[in-house]
């Protein structure tokens, strides 16, 4: 294999031949030890790169050196994506389309140029089947040679033609040129394509303003320009080149004459070697500016680039309710298949109900408020104004739409039943003549028996009476009367237990009895009653360290709301709590509003009747 000599930013003009041979045979040693010729990352040692990132909403595919081995978390802009597939180019089935840009300007040396064409139509003859190659050149105009689609005797009969005559270098017009015909082929076809510069590094313009532009444009793109520049030019114009390769995600190496003939021998296996990652976003949503993606590895290493998020794939699945269910007399969970936007408004909701096997028209069944599951925000709880009666129900949205760039409403309406209770009937008690009447049908033969040996007995007794002439009287004696038994006058002094249902959270007799009681009625099962003495503040919520602690309520936050009380008046404050504090039924949230004996409080799906009492002694 030919020596091929790296520089970087730091390459040194002022050179001395043997000097020159030395680094040559040094670079040709670390190349030939597994050092990469294009600056790509082959070696632990080296830090991972982004190459490329390519952003179409809600997929991202993002390349580079050592990117794969240790991803923790990968976001573009604030969103965290989800990580989809991690594998070397070579295994994503991709293609890539190489855009190769040759200046043909007189400052090319020409010792250089005849060996630089043949290797642009060797390196063409290593190209996959899928791949493809354009060829540019550039000096005092940008001209196409090859597209896209060419035949390598096509290439040959060009290279045929091609000359380094030309007094001007327009190097980065011919840059921002390809990038755009690279842009051109959609997505579906190939999203990696790369430039590969060959030049002297000067530019005939010597403007600012026009690299900048190229490099604004290329990022804007998200393509790579690998810059490939020879030895014998001016150190201003090597670091120049490098930095503006760098900047794009490729690279830059600096050659002699006697790698001009394998210059780009080997480079299309080094791109099937990079890394890909296939990420997703929750949405298709693209904000068409600049966004910053970030890889964070578990070693804590953090990998920029600045990306355009300006495409977008066409989402045409609209969400819909996949289920109802009943959870409370008067409250029904909905779960949407996808993330919506609008739901949490009682506006947003309207539900009809016709009673069972009736023809009467449909009645409305008016929603007081909504609360989002903390779990699961697909999760949706609707909370009637009265509780739910038998019947067919039908839910039916408006203004609610999935977080998409088509933003596409709800398409289904919910139906769902709530079954009248069902009496079960239990037999009657058989009477004691009926059962008597049973019990002589299963034992017949025993009457039958019986009846025959009373038979027997009369006859026996008739018979005795005829025989014997004389009956003797006897005296009928008075019944004795019972003593009556003396009745205890004692009574039974019962032990009644404390209402099982009331619980006693808090007396607080370090600071003496208030005179007043707090009585909170669960409205949604009307025997539980929390009392708690006023003090200046008792915070309710799902947390233990709460005054009311409400635990088994799934829509409470752990503090969710306090009563304060403040100058001799009782106040109801909203701790920021996720699904809001409501008062009287009202369906606007409250911050602070002032309570009173027979208010009542909405946290989430609970709903709590507050009354006052002033406690005697």
């Amino acid at each position: 294999m030919n020596l091929v000599d790296i520089r970087y930013e730091n390459y040194e003009t002022e050179r001395i031949k043997e000097g020159m041979k030395l680094r040559c045979l040094l670079t040709g040693v670390l190349f030939t030890a597994g050092m990469c010729a294009f600056g790509m990352v082959s070696s632990a040692d080296e830090n991972p790169s982004l190459e490329q990132v390519y952003v179409n909403m809600p997929e991202v595919t993002a390349y580079g050196w050592g990117i794969g081995e240790d991803v923790a978390e990968v976001y573009l802009g604030k969103e965290k994506l989800e990580l989809v597939e991690n594998v070397p180019f070579s295994e994503s089935g991709q293609p890539v389309y190489y855009y190769v840009l040759l200046d043909v300007s007189n400052s090319m040396p020409e010792a250089y140029f005849d060996d630089i064409k043949q290797s642009i139509q060797t390196f063409e003859g290593t190209l996959r089947s899928e791949d493809r190659m354009a060829l540019y050149t550039f000096g005092e105009q940008v001209e196409l040679k090859l597209p896209e689609e060419h035949s390598q005797e096509d290439t040959l009969a060009v290279m045929e033609t091609i000359d380094n005559v030309d007094n001007k270098t327009l190097l980065f017009e011919a840059i921002s040129m390809a990038a755009d015909r690279a842009e051109q082929v959609p997505w579906d076809v190939c999203q990696r394509k790369v430039l590969i510069v060959i030049s002297d590094g000067e530019d005939f313009t010597i403007g600012k303003t026009v690299a900048q532009e190229a490099q604004e444009n290329l990022k804007r793109k998200g393509i790579p320009a690998y810059a490939y520049g020879i030895q014998d030019t001016a150190r201003e114009n090597i670091n120049n080149f490098g930095e503006f390769a760098r900047t794009s995600g490729g690279q830059l190496v600096v050659f002699g004459k006697e790698e001009a003939g394998v210059l780009l021998d080997g480079f299309a296996q080094e791109m099937d070697e990079i890394q890909v990652l296939k990420l997703q976003a929750s949405s298709n949503i693209a904000s068409n500016s600049m966004e910053t993606f970030t890889i964070k590895t578990g070693s804590n290493q953090t990998i920029t680039r600045d990306v355009l998020a300006a495409r977008h794939m066409e989402d045409v699945t609209a969400p819909t309710i996949l289920r109802v269910d009943k959870i409370a007399e008067n409250q029904v969970k909905l779960e949407f298949s996808e993330p919506v936007k609008g739901a949490d408004t009682a506006a947003a909701y309207m539900v009809t109900w016709q009673e069972q096997a009736s023809g009467d028209d449909k009645k409305v069944a008016a929603v007081a408020g909504v609360s989002v599951s903390i779990d699961n925000a697909n999760e949706i709880f609707l909370t009637f104004t009265n509780d739910l009666k038998p019947g067919k129900y039908t839910i039916s949205c408006t203004n609610i739409y999935d977080l998409s760039m088509e933003g596409n409403p709800v398409s289904n309406t919910a139906e769902f039943e709530i079954e009248a209770p069902v009496t079960e009937e239990i037999p009657a008690e058989p009477t004691k003549w009926e059962k008597l009447a049973g019990g002589l049908k299963e034992r017949l033969w025993i009457l039958l028996v019986i009846g025959a040996a009373l038979a027997a007995a009369i006859v026996v007794v008739v018979m005795k009476k005829r025989k014997d002439s004389q009956v003797e009287s006897f005296e009928t004696l008075e019944t004795p009367q019972e003593e009556s038994s003396a009745v205890s006058n004692s009574t039974v002094s019962l032990i009644l237990d404390d209402d099982d249902c009331t619980r006693r959270l808090f007396d607080y007799p370090e600071m003496g009895l208030k005179t007043y009681q707090l009585e909170l009625f669960d409205l949604d099962s009307p025997d539980l009653v929390y009392q708690v003495n006023m003090t200046d503040t008792i915070t309710i919520g799902r947390s233990r360290d709460c005054m009311v602690c409400i635990s088994n309520n799934r829509t409470m936050s752990g503090h969710h709301c306090e009563i304060v009380l403040r100058d001799g008046r009782m106040y109801l404050r909203d701790l920021d709590s996720k699904n809001g504090t409501f008062l009287n039924e009202n369906p606007n949230r409250i911050t602070e509003a002032e309570l009173k004996s027979g208010s009542i409080i909405g946290m989430g799906s609970a709903r709590l009747r507050v009354q006052v009492r002033q406690i005697n002694g």
